[in-house]
């Protein structure tokens, strides 16, 4: 009994490996060409005191300064059209009060080539998501 419930642990460990390396892939989404871009998923808070924040998206790091797009939202949901493997950060700028907070998060859309799944070459898109929303 013992030795089941060793093996158990073991088999249970090495497929959490697996599944982190490789994710469940849904043809749905595959692309059998790799994309060069891809929609990059920014959230933000649209409140009373902020019906519309102002974004700004950067190549790079903020603080490189290399400006991509500026524009406002008024959905706490936005998408923009961005060049996947390229590291982008958003700033947004809220009002509380007499006062301005500026929210920044960074990151870049990944493609994985998985081969095993989907009857071919399949790239998925993974990450792509910039949290800038106000955490009270």
């Amino acid at each position: 009994m013992r030795r089941l419930l060793t093996y158990g642990i073991i088999f249970s460990m090495l497929m959490l490996a697996t599944c982190k390396q490789f994710p469940m892939v849904n043809c749905d989404e595959c692309y059998s060409n790799k994309p060069d871009s891809a929609d990059l998923h920014v959230k933000v808070t649209i409140n009373a005191e902020n019906p519309k924040v102002y974004l700004t998206l950067y190549r790079g790091k903020v603080e490189d300064k290399v400006v991509e797009w500026i524009d406002s939202t008024t959905q706490d949901n936005f998408y923009l059209l961005v060049k996947v493997e390229q590291y982008y950060s958003v700033e947004a700028r809220y009002k509380s009060g007499n006062k301005t907070i500026i929210a920044v998060d960074g990151g870049k859309i990944n493609t994985q080539l998985q081969t095993d799944a989907c009857n071919g070459n399949c790239y998925i898109l993974t990450d792509g998501e910039l949290d800038v929303r106000l955490h009270y």
